[in-house]
């Protein structure tokens, strides 16, 4: 802003022929600022490189918009001039400087200062490789008091053309926005809109971008400022995305505004009012997980603004639940709506109500991974075969792999051998030499192979699952046509199956594994894997886990004392 400043200060002053601002982030900002700041005190233009491809179309924008003519469509698009301005530069030069004496006033005999800004000049280069040079040189080959602001995102020294034929210009070097920086352009923005509608602070309809609301939407774009900063500096990406969500944000605050004065009969001039600090943090609860949505689709124009809004309405469902809805008429036929269609999805005639858990897990299948790693707990979210998938993954990521025929290992009584270090054996151990272990704790999960995943499940769900152990063993007849006889046989071929390897994608897909091969398809001869970072696969929520499953989840984990 400091930098923008400097520039505006210096053409109202005593400007440079030639002036290059470099602007990586936001060049249409800075046209924007310059143009808005100088528009009263100077005659500033405001050429695009890329509509104007041919030097005809060039020179013609210039002078019409230094004389301030709009070419219309019932004169015949004529421009300011039907004399042979547009036919070389030295045509070009004359048509100019006629122009600057027409504007010429007072016994001085002096016109106004002009600035022509040049927006994408590098697209000139591209096109007009002849019109760079001169047009750094317009001030000395028209002897006027004009200059040349050229903005770009590339570098002067990528534009500059060849053999030293253009003058070095005053360089300007704009840094990236601050945060102050976009939301100052945003409120300026809301009150331009505001303007532009002119709508009254005491109306009975208030607009989303009514005055009134300018406290409100303040407290919006630092929100939204707040998420989108980290991926984007640009101010009119902001922008963007802050217009496709305003008013789906404001709408709750507009819609109660409207149920009191639909209440009031009598008194139609309520006067409308700010939204408290506990509506504006409800408000805040419930759309900010949309801004992210939003920032995915819109950043990258996957979709425009419009019909991403539409695509994102919040149901009244949705709001009533965040305590957005005041009326009790919408609140009555909200729950009446929601108690119909979980009678309609949990429920039919040949089939009783399911129990809690597994309509929570049913509702849990229609969000995405995202949503149910932050607001579902795993032992909810997920189904059981995937838990004792989890509780595998996390064994084999923090075991050593030679351990694994001690911890799950069978002799002839079929029962497990597991390490049990007493505390005198630990006492009399004597220190090795040689540099310490770390603990598994502080180097991360390890990656395992998919076969050895496999045969973890198959031994978890061998010894601690109740529903398995009663099916195996009350079943006296072969099934699929196999019989099976040993101890174990059944459920090794059971953790075998396609829906085994399905629930391994879909974690995988989740990220709470990690496929470290580059391989598609899941091999177990080549592809590792291993438990993903975060919370959702900490000690603590996989712990939580085998305790609902009946996974004695400390005997199992190597490194017992490092873990406590």
């Amino acid at each position: 802003m400091n930098s923008l400043n400097e520039v505006v200060s210096l053409v109202e002053l005593f400007p440079p022929p030639f002036i290059f601002i470099n602007d990586p982030i936001s060049p249409k900002y800075t046209i924007q600022y310059l143009i808005s700041a100088s528009e009263d005190k100077i005659r500033l233009v405001h050429i695009d490189g890329t509509s104007c491809f041919t030097p005809r179309l060039l020179y013609d924008t210039i002078l019409n918009g230094l004389s301030q003519h709009r070419p219309s469509w019932d004169e015949g698009c004529r421009n300011w001039s039907q004399e042979t301005a547009n036919d070389s530069m030295d045509s070009f030069l004359r048509a100019l400087k006629a122009l600057y004496a027409s504007l010429c006033t007072g016994s001085s005999n002096k016109g106004p200062r002009v600035a022509l800004v040049i927006e994408k000049p590098e697209r000139l280069k591209e096109r007009m490789p002849d019109i760079l040079a001169p047009f750094t040189r317009l001030a000395e080959l028209s002897n006027l008091e004009l200059s040349v602001v050229m903005v770009s995102e590339a570098r002067w020294e990528d534009i500059r053309p060849p053999f030293g034929s253009a003058i070095d210009p005053y360089y300007v070097d704009i840094p990236v926005p601050t945060k102050e920086v976009i939301i100052e352009h945003l409120i300026k923005t809301f009150e331009r809109c505001s303007r532009d509608f002119n709508l009254g602070s005491t109306s009975t309809t208030p607009h989303p971008y009514d005055s009134v609301l300018l406290q409100t939407y303040k407290h919006f774009i630092y929100i939204v400022v707040d998420v989108c900063y980290l991926y984007t500096n640009d101010p009119h990406e902001i922008q963007y995305i802050a217009a496709a969500r305003w008013p789906g944000f404001i709408n709750p605050v507009l819609d109660a505004h409207s149920m009191n004065v639909e209440a009031a009969e009598d008194d139609n001039d309520i006067e409308f009012e700010r939204p408290s600090t506990e509506l504006l943090l409800r408000l805040t609860r419930h759309f900010k997980p949309s801004l992210s949505l939003a920032l995915e689709q819109l950043y990258p124009r996957l979709t425009n603004a419009a019909d991403w809004a539409r695509a994102n309405e919040s149901d009244a469902s949705s709001l009533a639940r965040d305590g957005l809805i005041l009326s009790d008429t919408v609140m009555d036929d909200v729950e009446e709506e929601e108690d119909t269609v979980n009678e309609m999805l949990f429920s039919s005639p040949s089939r009783p109500r399911s129990s809690k858990r597994i309509q929570e897990q049913k509702v849990a299948q229609d969000l995405s991974s995202s949503d149910i790693k932050d607001t579902l707990p795993l032992s909810v979210s997920l189904p059981r075969l995937s838990q004792f998938i989890l509780v595998a993954a996390y064994i084999a990521s923090m075991n050593p792999p030679k351990t694994d025929l001690r911890l799950f290992g069978r002799g002839t009584d079929e029962k497990k051998r597991r390490r049990r270090a007493t505390k005198r054996q630990m006492a009399n151990a004597k220190p090795k030499s040689g540099p310490a272990k770390i603990p598994q704790r502080f180097s991360g999960p390890s990656p395992f192979p998919l076969e050895r995943l496999i045969a973890i499940l198959g031994a978890l769900v061998e010894e601690n699952d109740p529903i398995a152990s009663e099916g195996i063993s009350s079943q006296n007849v072969p099934a699929d046509g196999l019989d099976f006889r040993i101890p174990g046989e059944r459920t090794d071929y059971e953790v075998t199956r396609v829906g085994v390897y399905a629930s391994i994608a879909q974690l995988t897909s989740l990220r709470l594994l990690v496929k470290t091969t580059s391989s598609d398809k899941l091999d177990g001869l080549s592809t590792m894997l291993k438990c993903g970072s975060g919370a959702p696969s900490s000690y603590e929520t996989i712990l939580s886990l085998a305790k609902g499953l009946g996974v004695p989840l400390p005997d199992l984990i190597w490194d017992t004392a490092a873990m406590g």
